[in-house]
């Protein structure tokens, strides 16, 4: 399974159900489980995003749907695949030198 993080602001009306976010990482957890993902962490972020998710899903197409999901009006979604040490370390030991 490929890793992808997730990351989120908030977004009028969503800063004004902030109260309610349990309830909505709730439905996330469930909506992800329905199609395959794994839930590894949530966390609540300072800076220029409020929410980083990280996901382990089978491949872009399944995240891509979730994310479209998630684009309720109260969250402004950035997705992004991330890449392990090895699955990196694999990808540029596959590099061709240029011709």
């Amino acid at each position: 399974m490929a890793t992808y993080i997730m990351l989120m602001k908030f977004i009028d009306p969503g800063i004004d159900s902030i109260r309610q976010a349990s309830v909505g990482r709730a439905a996330g957890k469930k909506a992800a489980k329905a199609l395959g993902i794994t839930w590894k962490q949530q966390y609540l972020l300072m800076g220029e995003y409020d929410i980083m998710t990280v996901l382990e899903a089978p491949n872009d197409e399944v995240v891509a749907k979730f994310a479209l999901m998630g684009m309720t009006g109260s969250l402004a979604i950035t997705t992004m695949r991330a890449f392990t040490e090895s699955e990196a370390d694999k990808l540029i030991k596959e590099l061709q030198p240029p011709d």
